[in-house]
């Protein structure tokens, strides 16, 4: 959710994602509203590459956070 987050950031308009994303706005806004509601690991990845062309500083930021929260959790393993 923080990809979509910081989309929204750099985009400004849930129907712009939507169109990117080539799905309907009431899907991210679904995601937006509703907690339980998820982007599919396809959305996921195509939201990364936007972020990605829009701000790549903030989509490495992304990266090496969660990798480091991987990272934390295989040690704990």
């Amino acid at each position: 959710m923080r990809v979509l987050n910081e989309l929204l950031e750099e985009i400004e308009n849930p129907a712009e994602v939507a169109r990117r994303l080539d799905i309907t706005r009431n899907a991210v806004y679904g995601w937006i509203n509703e907690k339980r509601r998820h982007p599919s690991n396809e959305h996921a990845l195509e939201m990364l590459k936007i972020l990605n062309s829009e701000n790549e500083r903030k989509f490495k930021e992304i990266l090496v956070e969660e990798l480091q929260i991987f990272q934390r959790l295989v040690f704990n393993f």
